[in-house]
């Protein structure tokens, strides 16, 4: 998907389609196949299982508690992988783009500049643990849970000197708030067409859900 608008708005009404009903999980899934090519950010099978732990956890807890934990997971599955898509299908400058087109080149720059170096720090963040793991297999050990605290302090730590280095380079430079962008936008048929069924799938999810169904009983009591 070549426009960002496009891809940004699909990210946030799959998702919601997705956390209100497990019909919303499931098409935004089949949405994702379809128009998002199933790419994602996720390169390992470890990853994969590293990201799922946690709602799998939650869901099998719930069900252990009696409550529908199948659709939690099946629900979170599916935000989880329609938000690695819209990182795997990102560019530099992206969020900046877009939020001088929602918010002009004051609110804008200042919200997308914020956003471009998160992500930045994101990315970064990332090298630095693939470069920690690779160190730790060469000198032949595992990560263990006691060398975790040592370990991503460190990195940490390094993140934060980073920002301090990037705050005053923008200080020197003369940067108070705002600035000028002129972002361009491709927007193909395809992203349009896209972006217009994942629309249809927020509706189908709000029908298929509990929204309609409580506002139903609320209006015959």
């Amino acid at each position: 998907m070549q426009d960002p608008r496009i891809r940004l708005l699909a990210t946030v009404i799959l998702s919601a389609a997705a956390w209100v009903s497990l019909a919303g999980a499931i098409l935004s899934l089949i949405w994702w196949m379809i128009f998002g090519k199933a790419q994602t950010s996720i390169r390992t099978i470890r990853s994969l299982i590293l990201i799922l732990l946690v709602p799998v956890v939650m869901g099998l807890a719930a069900i252990w508690s009696g409550e529908d934990g199948f659709s939690y997971i099946i629900r979170i599955t599916a935000i989880l992988i329609i938000a690695s898509w819209m990182y795997a299908g990102r560019y530099p400058g992206e969020l900046l783009d877009v939020g001088v087109w929602l918010f002009g080149n004051k609110t804008g720059f200042d919200l997308g500049l914020i956003g471009e170096l998160s992500m930045s720090s994101l990315e970064v963040l990332a090298r630095e643990t693939n470069r920690v793991s690779v160190a730790i297999r060469q000198k032949g050990k595992r990560l263990s849970p006691t060398m975790i605290p040592a370990v991503f302090s460190g990195v940490v730590i390094r993140q934060l000197q980073l920002a301090q280095e990037r705050a005053v380079v923008l200080t020197l430079r003369g940067y108070t708030s705002g600035g000028t962008h002129c972002p361009v936008f491709v927007s193909p048929l395809k992203d349009r067409i896209a972006g217009a069924f994942c629309c249809a799938v927020l509706l189908f999810s709000l029908i298929a859900g509990d929204f309609f169904i409580i506002s139903g009983s609320t209006f015959i009591v």
